[in-house]
C-alpha cells in the first residue's frame, strides 16, 4: 500500500490544529454529532459493542475518547469489576466527559486521560479491549495510530474501530456528498466560518477530512500490516461509517 494512504490527509502543523479544532467544538460537539449521523451515532456504538463480545470484568481503552459516548457504552457492558480508560489529546473534551458521566448511573468509574494516539502511556499487552471512534482521520499517522491499539492490546484481546467512510454505491454518494455540504453549511452555527491556525473552519475539516483517508478495504491492510488477525469491516449506514473489528 501506498504510503500516502498510511498516513491520510496530512499538512504541517496538523496535531497542534485537530487539538485546536477539538477544543473549539467541544461544547457542541454532541450535537453536531448527531446531526451528522441522522441520529445514528448510537446504533453505531452498540453495533460496536456486540462485536466486542463478552467483556464483563475486563480491562478496557477508548483511544481519542472524546466527549466520552464510547467509553460510556464499554463502561456498561464491561460491569462491576472492569477497567475503563478513556484517552484524548484535548483536554477539553476530556473534561465534558467526566462531567456527563456524573449524571450516568454506571457501573464503573471511568478513568479519564490526557494522551496522545500515537505514543499510548501503557505497557505492552495491558487490554483485552481497545475501542477507538472517528479518531483515524486526524492523527498523523494512521499505520502508527493502530500499531500502538496492537501494542496495548494482551494476546486474545480484540480492537473494535468505528470511522466514516464513502459509500461505493453512486447514487448514494450523489445523496452524501450533498448532505455532506449541508452539514458544512449548518456547522456555520457553531464556527461561525473563522479560520483555526489559520487554516479551515472546524467544520470544513471535518467534512472533508474523509478525503485521502483510507477506508474498506485499504483500512483492513492497516490493521493487517499493524499485527493484527482476523481483520475485516462492517458497513453501517449505506456505507457512510465501517466499524471495523480484529483481534491479537
Amino acid at each position: 500500500m501506498a504510503e500516502e494512504l498510511k498516513k491520510g490527509n496530512q499538512f504541517e502543523g496538523k496535531e497542534e490544529y485537530v487539538k485546536d479544532v477539538f477544543t473549539e467544538i467541544a461544547d457542541y460537539y454532541d450535537e453536531m454529532n448527531d446531526i451528522m449521523s441522522m441520529g445514528m451515532v448510537q446504533g453505531w456504538h452498540r453495533f460496536m459493542m456486540k462485536k466486542a463480545g463478552d467483556i464483563s470484568g475486563k480491562k478496557c481503552l477508548d483511544v481519542g475518547t472524546g466527549t466520552g459516548e464510547i467509553a460510556f457504552h464499554v463502561a456498561r457492558k464491561a460491569g462491576p469489576g472492569s477497567t475503563v480508560i478513556g484517552v484524548d489529546i484535548t483536554p477539553r473534551m476530556l473534561e465534558l466527559a467526566e462531567k456527563k458521566e456524573k449524571d450516568l448511573d454506571l457501573p464503573v468509574k471511568i478513568d479519564w486521560r490526557v494522551g496522545d494516539a500515537l505514543d499510548l502511556d501503557f505497557e505492552d499487552g495491558t487490554f483485552d479491549l481497545v475501542t477507538s471512534g472517528y479518531m483515524l482521520r486526524n492523527v498523523t499517522d494512521i499505520l502508527k495510530a493502530v500499531s500502538e491499539m496492537h501494542r496495548v492490546l494482551a494476546p486474545g484481546g480484540k480492537v473494535v474501530v468505528a470511522e466514516l467512510s464513502k459509500p461505493k454505491n453512486r447514487i448514494v454518494r450523489y445523496f452524501y456528498n450533498i448532505y455532506m455540504k449541508r452539514i458544512k453549511k449548518y456547522g456555520r452555527k457553531y464556527d461561525k466560518g473563522e479560520a483555526i491556525d489559520g487554516r479551515q473552519p472546524a467544520y470544513d475539516w471535518l467534512t472533508s477530512s474523509i478525503e485521502g483517508f483510507p477506508y474498506g478495504e485499504d483500512m483492513v491492510r492497516i490493521f493487517r500490516e499493524a499485527g493484527f488477525e482476523n481483520a475485516r469491516y462492517h458497513v453501517k449506514s449505506f456505507g457512510a461509517v465501517n466499524i471495523y473489528v480484529a483481534s491479537k
